[in-house]
């Protein structure tokens, strides 16, 4: 099955991790920052074996604004903060069928 991810926002850092009980696998890890365009994409299925997975969503501030726009398949996942503290700012666990 074709999971697509496509990412259009990242201020400061991303990383989003695939994983199951025997392991985990990196999906992306992208720095961005000033609210610069991104735009990332990529289909589960080309990257994972089939199967059942978790998807983490990982955002990092480095200081100031903080946003992330992710779209998982079908759904939007985002977070937006003009006033976010450094470190991790937002987590995001899904569920995926590849």
């Amino acid at each position: 099955m074709a999971t697509p991810i496509k990412v259009t926002a990242c201020d400061n850092e991303l990383i989003i991790i695939a994983s199951t009980p025997a392991g985990s696998s990196e999906i992306c890890h992208i720095s961005s920052g000033n609210n610069d365009p991104v735009s990332y994409a990529v289909n589960l299925g080309s990257v994972l074996p089939p199967g059942k997975y978790s998807l983490t969503l990982v955002g990092i501030n480095w200081g100031g604004p903080s946003a992330f726009n992710v779209t998982v398949g079908s759904t939007p996942l985002t977070f937006s903060n003009p006033n976010a503290p450094v470190g991790v700012v937002w987590t995001q666990t899904v569920a995926v069928t590849v």
